[in-house]
This record gives structure tokens, C-alpha cells and sequence, in this order.
């Protein structure tokens, strides 16, 4: 093995190969997985529903098809958790909504399937903000999630009980979903790594929300995978980047290789400057010194003063697309949300004025923003004509102390988020993961080695739509040169 690590930290990847080569039993490494969720699980608490029956029987299957010598697939008895924004047969899926508490799927999601497919024991859900609507994850259900570095801190969201159960070592891969930086936020903030797929490469089918029965995946919406080592995002997205129950009629993906091999030969953008995206002094110092460690080890580098795209209207395009899909909130809710600034100017960019200019926004409008978004995509197309990886901050900060005052985005209004000692709305960090988003763009999160305040600090690198594979080969590449996961420091023996 490549890393003198405990076997509960190791990789994804050489788990299995242990597997593979009967040096441990899928019963067995499923157990020590459930037995750290029981000892240690509490203080986190990331992984927060159990099949335990289930996913004993699964790893059991999984012992006895290798004994026939049969190896049932990439993931052949490797243990697993899912987001609780997955309905997963034999656990409830709840996306933190009191309301869905007894929620009982009858059907796997359909990346779950997937993952089931390819030999997965899928044993536990790791917790969300509710309605996977935040930065930080706690819900009436099951509580609040802490950072495994600090407890005082976030573990992100929308996915930070994914993160935090990685870091762990509760789970060696999860699979999160992310529309505002719900997988990049929470890798950054716990020190894994995290891919956001492009958009439409991995299938949505029973991801909450919408709330079921519904099954019309969110606008800008996407799912992808966490993880300690970079090439188990690679492992894992080869097995659910795939066309849905439906498409699969059809369709095939067949992703791009990626367009370089060698480090030395990836045309590196680095982007640390963006209309209404600021970004902290000391994250933006770590992630300098950072930079100049790839520069040091043979990066490519260019730095750009500005993105190639129109940051401010951009964002006004994301702002309005993702807020417009509150409307399918109560009715007294989505009436509250049409009278947030109300009586503000058509250029107000208050976050007050943004949801409730989306929630009043006419299918005519819809329709105009879509196409805005599209033009939008294509700028950074020519882009990446020229550039392979742009480097940038995740979001403006790095993991935040806990505020659980309220859940919605109505209640995060009167949140503010600290900026080299100065207020800002809370909403600020969700400007970084959105100039990503609305252009359906890929983003792998690499976790650079460096802290501010004791918590660790993570760079996205983008790359072009449908070119998973350059990112996610760039960031293995950069995990070769420079190292990733490190161990929490409250949890080295």
C-alpha cells in the first residue's frame, strides 16, 4: 500500500484491493466501518440511519461470489455511505424534513442502483441541512453535524455529513449532490476530496428534493462523488455516470478522455478575483502559497485578473434559476418568498430582492435565463479552448462557526458571514460555486495541505462541460506531486 495509514483511513481503492486479494472479508470490513460509527460516529454525527441487517447480508453475497471467484463489480463489497437526500430501499430518506421522517423508499434512487450494481454494501445515510438547502448541516431530525476538525466549525452543506463521515473514517466514498456547492463546500471545509459532475452526466431519479413522489430533477441540479483519495472519484464516477432508468433505453455515456496525462502539460488558469465573489485574505493567502507549490513542481500557470465571463450578470442568471425552484414550496412559504423585496430596484442585488425577484419570475423570464445561462456556457467553452483547468477559491470563506438560526433561505437573510473582520450576507458563499454551476461546468475539490484557524483549506478546479475526466485526472496528478487527505488532527492515534 502506498500510504501507512489505519485500514479505516485507507483509499476506496486499496480497500477493494485488499478485498481482492482475501486479505480481508467484505463482512469484515463492513463491520469495522459500523463498529467506528458506533464508537466515535456520536461526536460527528455524519452517519445518522443504519442498515445494518441489509448491508450484512450484501457484504455476505459479496464473500461468497469471491470465493466462486467471482468478482461482482469495480466496487465488489466495498462498505459505503449515501447523502439522506438518496432514497436508498431499507433506510429512510428524509433530506432533514420533519415531514419525511417515516419516508421508506420502496425503490433506489438511481445512482444507488448503480452503485449497487457495480457491488456496492451500502450500510448508512450521512446527514443534510434540511431541504439540503444550507452551508452547515443540522435538521429536526437528526441534529447537528460537526466538523471533525473542529467541532465548533461546519461541516458544509449541503452534503457536510458525506465530508465529515469521509474524513472520519465512518466511510471510505459517498455521494452527494450539489446545485450551490453542497459537495465542494463540505470537501473543502473537512479536507476531502469532492467532484461536481457536469450537468446531466450523473442521473437524479430519487434525489429529494423534489419532495417525492415527484421526479423532475432541479435546474443546474447534479450529483457526484467524496472521497479520501482522488482516484477513488474517478472509480466511483465511472460507475455512476450513466443515463437514467429511462434514457438508458437509448442512450450510453461516453465521457472525453481526459486531454492530458502529464502534469507539466495541463494549461493551468488560476482565478482568484470575481464581481460579488470575495474572497477572505488568509483563504486567498493559503490558497496563493498553494499555487506557487504547483508552480514550483512543474504547473503551467496563468493568472487571470477576471473570469471569462460577465461575473456580475453571471451570477444574476444563477441567483434567479436557483431561487425561481423555491416555488414549489407551501403555499404560505412560496407567498412570503414573491414578497421579499418587493418594492426594490430592477438592479438591486440584495439577496432579499433575488429570491423574491426569482419567486415572482414568469415562465417567460424562466425561459429567457435558460437562454442566458446557455450563452453563459458557451463563453467558457472558448475559453477552455485555449486554458485545460481554471484553479479557484471553493466559496468566500473557509468552515465558519455553527449558526442554527432557522433553516430556510428566508431565515439565512439575517445571517451574516465574517470577511476579514467585516459582515457579509450569509448567502455571500454561495457566489463562488454558482459562476461554476450556471455554466454546467465540472469541479473537482482538492484539499491543498494548507489550514487557516485549524481547519483545512480546498481549491476547486474546473474544467470544460462533459470533461469529468481531465479534472479529476488533473487533481490525481496534483495528489501525486503534492499529497491530499490528511488525517483530523483530534483523531491521529
Amino acid at each position: 500500500m502506498t500510504r501507512e495509514l489505519p485500514l479505516a483511513f485507507q483509499s476506496a481503492t486499496e480497500m477493494l484491493a485488499r478485498l481482492h486479494a482475501r486479505q480481508i472479508g467484505a463482512v469484515e470490513l463492513l463491520q469495522l466501518h459500523l463498529d467506528r460509527v458506533r464508537e466515535i460516529g456520536p461526536a460527528i454525527n455524519a452517519v445518522v440511519a443504519l442498515d445494518e441487517e441489509g448491508a450484512l447480508a450484501q457484504a455476505a453475497r459479496a464473500d461468497a461470489a469471491l470465493a466462486r471467484g467471482r468478482w461482482l463489480g469495480p466496487l465488489h463489497g466495498l462498505p459505503m455511505t449515501i447523502k439522506d437526500a438518496f432514497e436508498v430501499v431499507g433506510m429512510p430518506a428524509t433530506c432533514g424534513f420533519e415531514a419525511l421522517r417515516e419516508h421508506r423508499p420502496t425503490q433506489d434512487a438511481e445512482v444507488v442502483t448503480a452503485l449497487r450494481h457495480a457491488g456496492a454494501v451500502v450500510y448508512g445515510k450521512t446527514n443534510v441541512p434540511e431541504g439540503a438547502g444550507d452551508h452547515q448541516t443540522y435538521n429536526a431530525v437528526y441534529g447537528l453535524t460537526r466538523n471533525p476538525w473542529r467541532g465548533d466549525r461546519s461541516a458544509g452543506g449541503s452534503s457536510g455529513g458525506a465530508a465529515a463521515a469521509v474524513a472520519a473514517g465512518l466511510s471510505p466514498l459517498d455521494i452527494g449532490s450539489d446545485i450551490g456547492g453542497s459537495i465542494r463546500c463540505p470537501a473543502h471545509f473537512n479536507g476531502v476530496w469532492g467532484h461536481k459532475a457536469s450537468h446531466g452526466v450523473v442521473p437524479l431519479g430519487g434525489h429529494i428534493p423534489p419532495l417525492p413522489p415527484a421526479r423532475n430533477a432541479l435546474e443546474m441540479g447534479v450529483a457526484g462523488p467524496l472521497a479520501r483519495d482522488a482516484h477513488d472519484l474517478q472509480l466511483a464516477m465511472d460507475v455512476i455516470a450513466v443515463p437514467g432508468r429511462a434514457e438508458a433505453k437509448g442512450r450510453r455515456w461516453a465521457l472525453p478522455p481526459p486531454r492530458h496525462e502529464r502534469f507539466e502539460d495541463h494549461r493551468v488558469a488560476v482565478l482568484l478575483d470575481a464581481e460579488g465573489a470575495p474572497v477572505a485574505s488568509a483563504y486567498r493567502a493559503a490558497l496563493e502559497r498553494w499555487v506557487d507549490e504547483l508552480e514550483r513542481a512543474g504547473a503551467r500557470i496563468t493568472l487571470l485578473r477576471r473570469p471569462p465571463v460577465d461575473a456580475a450578470h453571471a451570477l444574476d442568471v444563477y441567483f434567479d434559476l436557483l431561487f425561481a425552484q423555491d416555488g414549489g414550496a407551501p403555499d404560505a412559504v412560496h407567498a412570503a418568498l414573491r414578497s421579499l423585496g418587493a418594492d426594490a430596484p430592477a438592479g438591486d442585488r440584495s439577496f432579499a430582492a433575488r429570491i423574491g425577484r426569482a419567486a415572482r419570475l414568469s415562465a417567460r423570464d424562466w425561459f429567457a435565463r435558460l437562454e442566458q445561462r446557455r450563452a453563459i456556457a458557451a463563453q467558457w467553452e472558448q475559453f477552455f479552448g485555449e486554458h485545460d483547468i481554471v484553479l479557484c477559491p471553493v466559496m468566500s470563506t473557509t468552515a465558519f462557526a455553527h449558526d442554527l438560526s432557522g433553516v430556510d433561505h428566508t431565515a439565512q437573510l439575517q445571517r451574516t458571514v465574517t470577511i476579514d473582520g467585516a459582515p457579509h450576507p450569509y448567502l455571500t458563499n454561495l457566489a463562488w460555486p454558482g459562476l461554476v454551476t450556471v455554466a454546467n461546468l465540472p469541479a473537482t475539490v482538492i484539499p491543498t495541505g494548507q489550514f487557516v484557524d485549524g481547519v483545512p483549506v480546498g481549491a476547486q478546479a474546473v474544467g470544460a462541460w462533459l470533461e469529468d475526466r481531465t479534472t479529476l485526472q488533473f487533481a490525481a496528478l496534483v495528489q501525486q506531486r503534492l499529497g491530499g487527505y490528511l488525517v483530523p488532527a483530534p483523531l491521529r492515534a
